[in-house]
């Protein structure tokens, strides 16, 4: 039955060579087995799917680990309950519901530590009034939740002007992406703002900087300011100015202030950042007892913990006080693709995601430090007074690199294509020979099978290594190019964090000129792709000519010492391009050699005359303004107000720069054409012209043609003449223009692009554009040409 050959072709796809053993072919099963134990060794070899990860590997540092918990913390609580009356309460009863001190992990610890410092931090409103006396009036949040709140800003810039209203800075991106500051009428504490009163100046205001600091009047409280230099303080409640106050009381307060029904309170909620500062949670007797333990035990052997390992701690109590974060951090840094799969596997899921975990910057366990580290002026077992004892404020955890991951999976991507070529030649083999066995037709033995392959494939296998190596070293670079056009790579920073898939986003914002990307990116390009075509056509052309002109001069019987000339003419060639074109943007500099030169022989005085120099350009109008070359001197490369000018100049130079390799190809394509043809056509009475044009032109066109589509191509990715004479400019760098100057190709854009300004996405953009349009156009035209089609 047919059933059973593609049964077979199914064990194949399943284990490469089963189906070929199900034949009776041990030989070929061998072979194809041989390859996917290979296959599967590299998947198993570079995973970890027999092993345990968690998302805290991520993490600096090592655990204090259970024994510390069950032996040596504990060992001390028991003495300090029995002897100096340190049991706690619920710490006990949660010993109860676990079971006991032998059932205590690391884990279990940091979880009741964890909520033993949520219960007893419950966010709160604190009167200032009682603050000094040490007696204030505590309120709990949630009793405040209903009221009117007012809250007030203590610390801050603020311009007042000479009608007593205070105005607030604030930058606003504009339609252009350029950042424009602009200032925004406000009250003196509450920062309210009234948008219809704005300005755009501080001309004529005072600076007025709120300095944070709060004292205490006999119950009036003040914020100290600074106006215009000066020290004065405003009243919280009525908002009067005055010069002084009649004390030295300055109240410590960390957390915002707020105005709830006329009275002011300091709101706390441990973890909150406010005014660049984290308010601390308050430590407990439980949070006292474990840091005295740290303390007394340090110098035991076996409790040597470092810097590292203290810091791991504090970062796996943060995250087990915000569950959500814990959550988040568990998911990301133990993805099971990622953290366990395989090569293979791990590739698949790169491609298809780029990374899902993002970089993580932790500063939150900062908050933990007066419980946890405790205070050097008023605690006996302020840890940070130990050696090695130092808590990072910032503590980073790498995510996925999507770059890192990109490039990887793409090298696995391509590998295991050439691993399911066997598969499929496996499935096919299977397939193929058990419905030859199933017609009764004759099988080939697989010795002889083998033998056929290789005499019939010679060629393929022989070329089969460097298709190899060529997949690697430039397909996969071809292919990281391409698709990352279709991400939201940007910037330096996303070289080394996560980015996604955008699909084609990039590629219609080129279309879309109103926003976005396409207000500044897509408008650019279509412009330098404009001039790009231009640069490409004429620099071509002028070479192609220029040659072609040198080359009929040099032919002529006429002109003596040819050899001479020939040489002098090509030394431009052989002289370094990039040596000849910064000698180019040297002598052409504004102040350079060409002006000089013509300032003495009085080219300047004529070109005055004229109105070409020594004007303002907004005097001009019409054509006038084609004309303009600068205002104190020629701007031959940096006309901002005459691109054109400055285009052609380019131009005119790269005649000088590529003119030279084509007199000296044109010149041994002529030396080779017949003479014969040209004696009958001066029997024929021809002109030179007409020879020329019938004989000289169509034959030095048939043999450099292919050269000539190869050089406009160069023409249309010519980095280095634009790069190294212009940079790009005039008029480069500005982000409303998307970075590129009036002389800019699109490779120097995409060079400045990548180098200058990490945009990535749209670089890759223009790569892709520019290989289907010059691939295409190329290919189109050598398909075309007479050369190719007579191959």
């Amino acid at each position: 039955m047919k059933l059973f050959s593609i049964l077979k072709s199914i064990a194949s796809a399943v284990v490469w060579g089963f189906g070929q053993l199900l034949n009776m072919q041990f030989l070929k099963a061998l072979f194809f087995f041989i390859v996917f134990a290979g296959f599967i060794g590299i998947e198993l070899s570079t995973s970890s799917y027999f092993e345990e990860t968690s998302a805290y590997d991520k993490l600096i540092g090592e655990d204090y680990g259970d024994y510390y918990y069950q032996e040596i913390f504990m060992s001390y609580y028991n003495t300090a309950n029995g002897t100096q009356s340190l049991g706690y309460e619920a710490f006990d009863e949660y010993l109860t519901e676990i079971g006991g001190q032998g059932n205590l992990t690391e884990s279990l610890f940091i979880d009741f530590l964890a909520n033993d410092l949520i219960t007893n931090n419950e966010p709160r409103f604190t009167e200032l009034d009682g603050f000094m006396g040490n007696n204030p009036t505590i309120v709990d949040a949630d009793d405040m939740a209903t009221l009117d709140q007012v809250h007030l800003s203590r610390r801050g810039t603020l311009y007042r002007d000479a009608d007593g209203t205070y105005y607030k800075e604030r930058t606003v991106k504009q339609e252009d992406g350029t950042n424009k500051k602009e200032y925004v009428e406000t009250t003196i504490l509450t920062d309210e703002l009234n948008e219809e009163n704005i300005k755009f100046s501080t001309d004529g205001m005072i600076v007025f900087t709120k300095e944070s600091t709060i004292y205490d009047d006999n119950g009036d409280f003040f914020l100290k300011v600074t106006v215009d230099g000066s020290n004065r303080y405003v009243n919280l409640m009525t908002e009067e100015i005055v010069e002084s106050v009649d004390t030295d009381d300055e109240i410590e307060i960390t957390g915002p202030l707020y105005k709830i029904e006329g009275v002011i309170y300091e709101y706390y909620e441990a973890g909150l950042t406010y005014n660049s500062v984290i308010m601390q949670y308050e430590g407990t007797v439980f949070t006292d007892l474990f840091r005295q333990v740290n303390y007394y035990t340090y110098t035991l052997p076996r409790n040597q913990y470092t810097n590292r390992d203290f810091n791991r701690l504090l970062i796996k109590v943060h995250l087990a006080m915000n569950p959500d974060i814990r959550s988040v951090f568990e998911s990301q840094y133990n993805n099971f693709f990622y953290d366990k799969a395989g090569f293979f596997i791990r590739s698949y899921w790169s491609v298809t995601t780029l990374g899902v975990a993002q970089k993580i910057n932790f500063t939150g366990h900062m908050a933990l430090y007066d419980a946890m580290v405790g205070s050097p002026r008023g605690d006996a077992y302020y840890m940070d007074g130990l050696p090695e004892i130092t808590i990072s404020e910032d503590v980073p955890v790498q995510g996925h690199t999507s770059t890192i991951i990109l490039l990887e999976g793409l090298i696995g991507v391509i590998l295991s294509f050439f691993f399911f070529i066997f598969m499929i030649w496996s499935v096919t083999d299977a397939y193929r020979v058990a419905e030859a066995k199933r017609q009764e037709k004759k099988v080939l033995g697989d010795r002889a099978y083998f033998k056929d392959v290789y005499e019939s494939m010679f060629e393929y296998i022989i070329l089969s290594p460097a298709m190899f190596v060529l997949a690697f070293i430039s397909i996969m670079p071809i292919m990281f190019g391409f698709v990352i056009s279709f991400t939201s790579i940007s910037g330096n920073e996303s070289m080394v964090a996560t980015f996604d898939w955008v699909g084609l986003k990039n590629f219609i914002a080129l279309f879309n000129f109103s926003s976005g990307l396409g207000s500044s990116f897509g408008q650019a390009f279509w412009r330098v792709l404009g001039w790009t075509v231009i640069w490409a056509v004429l620099s071509t052309a002028t070479v192609f000519f220029g040659g072609f002109f040198q080359a009929l001069v040099l032919n002529s019987e006429k002109v003596v010492f040819r050899k001479l000339w020939r040489t002098v003419l090509i030394l431009p060639w052989a002289i370094p391009a990039l040596l000849s074109q910064m000698v180019f943007s040297v002598m052409f500099n504004e102040f350079g050699f060409i002006n000089t030169f013509f300032q003495e022989i009085g080219i300047y005085e004529i070109l005055h005359n004229f109105g070409m120099l020594g004007v303002e350009f907004n005097d001009l109008s019409g054509i006038r303004t084609l004309l303009y070359l600068g205002k104190d001197n020629i701007q031959w490369f940096s006309n901002p107000f005459n691109p054109t000018f400055v285009r052609a100049t380019l131009i005119v130079v790269n005649i000088w720069l590529g003119f030279p390799y084509f007199m000296a190809l044109m010149t041994g394509v002529m030396t080779a054409i017949d003479k014969t043809l040209y004696e009958a056509a001066d029997i024929d009475g021809a002109s030179k012209w007409q020879k020329i044009k019938s004989i000289t032109m169509p034959l030095v066109l048939y043999s450099t043609a292919p050269i000539l589509i190869m050089t406009f191509s160069g023409n249309f990715n010519n980095f280095g003449v634009i790069y190294f004479i212009t940079g790009g400019g005039p008029n480069a760098g500005h982000y409303a223009r998307g970075f590129a100057g009036d002389t800019d190709i699109l490779i120097s854009w995409m060079y400045k692009l990548t180098v200058d300004e990490a945009i990535f996405n749209m670089a890759s953009v223009f790569s892709v554009l520019i290989f289907l349009f010059v691939g295409s156009l190329t290919a189109w035209n050598l398909s075309k040409t007479r050369a190719f089609q007579e191959d």
